[in-house]
């Protein structure tokens, strides 16, 4: 036990045990960060004393006999529990796994296993130490899954039936434990499997309700799916398009890893792809043609993620970002389109990567994991999709972002003061015509701009718009 030997000197202090996930990843060869440790004595002053030795910093979590002292040194945390139970077996027969039933004793060196958690280790299973314990923490349904896609386990037969008749429980888990459960399972590389496992015991319609109005709900033929497995689909491929994006887009690649690295986007890509197509159900029609449409479901889903979001307590900015994946999710199919109708314009391209900036790297990201999805597509069009999301990112790389990083010519007070406008849509249209310029190269200075208002305001004009008068020495004055 490498990782209990640092620990060896707390016994000098009184009778602890190291315990759970630490021991389990010492047996894995798995690094850790965090470890638990069990007292049969008083728990805070042997924390303290732990504390005072490593110069860390000592954190009283929770109250009474469910009080936990955690000490902080360096970028270690440190758990001390009270014992429950009689005696050590009794404490580690109490939790939720049998590979988290491990105890360590530092004063004998000795391994303790009184649920066999050892057979488990060597047989990669993830194994319900009692039926019970999912009623005591019904939670721990959702973390059987997510151990097993970190560990790269199977969940037990037996486990997964209880799970399958228990699902209902998790309803009564508070949303902030259910989201950071959740994230801590994306993190995974490849956790589709384990997500499907979930849908097939009803863990996941009932972690998200939302989504069972998605099954059967039919699609057309270039679906071939209902909007349920098109969705699992979506999230299976998005993972599969974050693991290869190298591959994809190989010139970008560095900038892509960034891109993705910061605020877990990719973890927030994942759940955009479970949740970009909530607005289905509710916005499906049949045309007097047979078609099935669903307009406006790109809105009516971002209503429905706010909610989710909400329930799961995730941040502002998350919450921010997976609704703009969600609501924004269709326009680089909408790009994609009117290039294949030869409509498209540098200036759409450049309206698009100047409004939505690095994130065109997430909706472009979630648009081909979207597409590659739909089963009914063929690989020629798949193809010509990611060609033009290469097309599209090369602008953005090459030349655009520069641009669009840097200010912008004139501001809505400039506008108002120099050419006497009262605030109105007309400024805001200004704005944009002026900044499209800007970003296509057309402009490049503040007198250009003016220029550009100027006869902007004389075609107003000419449309029976009364035109503003410059205020003298204004913008259409500079030189």
């Amino acid at each position: 036990m490498k990782i209990a030997h640092r620990f060896h000197d707390f016994s000098r202090i009184g009778p602890v045990y190291l315990v759970g996930g630490s021991v389990r990843d010492s047996v894995l060869n798995r690094p850790s960060c965090d470890h638990d440790f069990v007292v049969p004595g008083n728990v805070r002053t042997f924390a303290e004393k732990v504390a005072k030795g490593l110069g860390g910093r000592l954190i009283e979590l929770g109250k009474n006999s469910e009080a936990i002292c955690r000490v902080v040194s360096g970028d270690e945390i440190l758990d001390f529990s009270p014992m429950q139970g009689d005696c050590i077996e009794e404490d580690l027969k109490r939790r939720d796994f049998t590979v988290n039933g491990l105890g360590y004793d530092l004063r004998t060196k000795r391994l303790i296993d009184p649920v066999k958690a050892m057979d488990d280790i060597k047989s990669r299973t993830i194994r319900l130490i009692s039926k019970d314990a999912v009623v005591a923490d019904p939670l721990r349904m959702l973390r059987a899954f997510r151990f097993a896609a970190a560990l790269g386990f199977d969940i037990a037969p037996e486990t997964l039936a209880v799970i399958s008749k228990k699902s209902a429980l998790i309803r009564q888990s508070a949303g902030e434990r259910i989201g950071t459960e959740l994230f801590k399972m994306m993190e995974v590389k490849r956790s589709f499997h384990h997500l499907k496992q979930m849908s097939d015991s009803g863990l996941l319609t009932d972690l998200i309700p939302e989504l069972e109005p998605c099954r059967d709900c039919r699609q057309n033929e270039i679906h071939a799916r209902d909007v349920f497995e098109h969705t699992m689909a979506t999230y299976d491929e998005m993972e599969t398009v974050l693991i290869n994006h190298a591959v994809l887009w190989p010139e970008y690649a560095r900038s892509i890893s960034s891109y993705l690295r910061a605020h877990d986007r990719r973890i927030l890509l994942k759940l955009a792809a479970l949740f970009h197509d909530l607005g289905k159900p509710a916005t499906r029609s049949v045309d007097s043609t047979g078609k099935v449409r669903f307009l406006g479901h790109e809105d009516k889903g971002a209503d429905i993620v706010q909610d989710i979001c909400a329930r799961l307590r995730m941040s502002g900015k998350n919450r921010s970002y997976i609704t703009l994946i969600v609501q924004k999710h269709l326009q680089p199919l909408f790009l994609f389109d009117a290039q294949q109708r030869d409509s498209l314009t540098s200036r759409g391209i450049i309206r698009f990567a100047g409004k939505y900036r690095d994130d065109i790297i997430g909706l472009l990201i979630h648009s081909v994991a979207d597409q590659r999805a739909k089963a009914g597509l063929g690989s020629e069009f798949l193809s010509d999709f990611i060609k033009f999301s290469a097309g599209v990112l090369s602008m953005y790389f090459s030349g655009l972002r520069p641009r669009i990083a840097a200010p912008r010519l004139l501001n809505g007070h400039e506008l108002m003061e120099y050419f006497n406008l009262k605030p109105s849509e007309l400024i805001g249209r200004l704005l944009q015509t002026v900044e499209d310029a800007r970003l296509n190269g057309e402009i490049e200075t503040k007198k250009e701009a003016a220029g550009l208002v100027c006869s902007l305001l004389e075609l107003e004009g000419d449309a029976g718009i009364e035109p503003a008068t410059p205020s003298s020495g204004g913008l259409c004055s500079i030189r």
